[in-house]
C-alpha cells in the first residue's frame, strides 16, 4: 500500500477524529467495544475511560452525572450500548440530559441510543454543532465510511510485512496500536452506517447549567479549539471538568480544516482557571493536574506564533511547514516512542501547522 493510500485514510480518520468499576468478563464478551473502565471520580461522578492503546483508530471517552433526579450523559461514542449497559449496573434511574462536547462520531453517533431507551431526554450541543452535523458532517462520515475498509486493509499488510506506514520496522508498541486500529475501525463499520444522527434540542454559545436534583452541571463554550462546536462540562461543587477534545492525550487531535490553533490555547487557560481536580479527555485517561494542559497551551502558541512569523515573510504553506520548528515539543510528547512520534506528526505538525496557516492568511486578507 502506498504512502498516498495512508495519508489518504488517516485524512479521513482526522475527520471521523477516585474507584474504579471495570467489568472484565463484560469486555471478553463484547470485545473492543466495551474496552472501557468506569471509573468513579465524586459521588454520582462517573468516568468512562477508554482503554484502547494510543494510535490513528479511537473511541471516545464518555460520562455520567446520577443524582436523584435522573443523569445527565456526556458524549456517545460508538459504544454507547456498552456504556448503557454499564450505566445501567449503576442505576436505574432515568437519563434526562446527554451532552455532546462536539460534533465528530466518537461523540454523537450514539445519541440514538439514548433517545431510543429514553425518549423524553433533551439533547445539548454546541449551536455549531447543530449547523454542522446534517451537512459538513455527513459528508465526512461518508468519506470515513468508504476509506476505513482501505485502511483496514492496508494495516493489516503492514503487520504481516512487518513494517509501519512511514517504512521502518514494526515495533511492539506499533504492533499492539494498529491491531487495536483494525479492531476499532471494524467496529466503526458496524455501528455508524446505519446510525440515525440526532440533532441537539438545546442549542449552546455561552453557558448553560442544568440542574439535577442537588447538584449544578454547568455546560460552558471556553473558546474554539478542537473545533468551532467545542463546549465543556463543568461542576463546581467537585472541581470536575469534562473537556471533550480540547483535551486529548497523548497527544492533541488536530484538525486542518475544522481546529481553531490561534484560539486553542485561551480555550485551555480558561479550563486550567477553573481550577479543576480532575480533567476527562476525550481521549486518554483522567488527569488531576494541569501540566499536560500547560504542555498543550504551550505547543500551539508556538505553532501559531512561529506561522504568523512565516506569513509575514511571504513563505507558502509548505515553506511555512519547513521554517516551523516543533522538535522539542515533539520529543516532550513523545519521547523516544516511534508510535507517538508518529501521532505527533499525523495528528499535531501537519494540520496544526496547515490549520495557523490558514487561520494567518484569513487574518492578512480581512486588513
Amino acid at each position: 500500500m502506498s504512502a498516498g493510500a495512508g495519508r489518504t485514510w488517516v485524512s479521513a480518520l482526522r475527520l471521523a477524529v477516585a474507584g474504579t468499576v471495570a467489568w472484565a468478563g463484560a469486555v471478553a464478551a463484547a470485545g473492543v467495544a466495551a474496552n472501557f473502565e468506569v471509573q468513579e471520580l465524586a459521588a454520582g461522578v462517573y468516568a468512562v475511560v477508554r482503554q484502547d492503546p494510543p494510535g490513528l483508530m479511537c473511541d471516545g471517552n464518555s460520562a455520567f452525572i446520577v443524582d436523584d433526579d435522573g443523569v445527565v450523559v456526556v458524549d456517545c461514542p460508538e459504544a454507547s450500548r456498552e456504556v448503557l449497559a454499564a450505566l445501567r449496573r449503576v442505576t436505574d434511574k432515568p437519563v434526562r440530559y446527554v451532552v455532546n462536547t462536539h460534533w465528530h462520531d466518537d461523540h454523537v453517533i450514539g445519541n440514538q441510543v439514548y433517545r431510543d431507551a429514553f425518549p423524553g431526554a433533551e439533547f445539548v450541543a454546541h449551536a455549531a454543532t447543530r449547523a454542522y452535523l446534517p451537512g459538513q458532517g455527513a459528508a465526512n462520515r461518508q468519506q470515513m465510511i468508504a476509506g476505513a475498509p482501505q485502511g483496514v486493509a492496508m494495516l493489516r499488510e503492514r503487520l504481516a510485512q512487518g513494517e509501519n506506514l512511514q517504512g521502518q520496522r514494526l515495533s511492539p508498541e506499533e504492533r499492539v496500536s494498529y491491531e487495536s486500529d483494525i479492531a476499532l475501525a471494524e467496529h466503526y463499520l458496524a455501528v455508524v452506517p446505519g446510525a440515525e444522527i440526532v440533532l441537539p434540542t438545546i442549542t449552546v454559545e455561552d453557558r448553560l447549567t442544568l440542574h439535577l436534583g442537588g447538584r449544578d452541571v454547568e455546560v460552558r463554550a471556553v473558546g474554539r479549539g478542537h473545533t468551532g462546536g467545542d463546549l465543556v462540562v463543568y461542576l463546581p461543587r467537585e472541581r470536575i471538568v469534562l473537556s471533550g477534545d480540547l483535551v486529548v492525550w497523548p497527544v492533541p487531535l488536530v484538525g486542518r480544516e475544522q481546529s481553531h490553533v490561534h484560539e486553542w490555547s485561551a480555550a485551555l487557560d480558561r479550563l486550567r482557571a477553573l481550577r479543576p481536580a480532575a480533567i476527562v479527555p476525550g481521549h486518554g485517561p483522567v488527569l488531576h493536574d494541569d501540566g499536560y494542559l500547560k504542555l498543550m497551551a504551550e505547543l500551539f502558541t508556538t505553532i501559531a506564533h512561529q506561522t504568523d512569523a512565516a506569513v509575514a515573510q511571504g513563505k507558502t504553506l509548505e515553506e511555512t511547514r519547513q521554517a516551523v520548528d516543533l522538535a522539542e515539543l515533539r520529543r516532550r510528547f513523545a519521547g523516544d516512542s516511534q508510535l507517538r512520534g508518529a501521532l505527533f506528526d499525523t495528528y499535531v505538525a501537519g494540520p496544526g501547522v496547515a490549520a495557523a496557516y490558514r487561520e494567518a492568511k484569513a487574518a492578512g486578507d480581512g486588513r
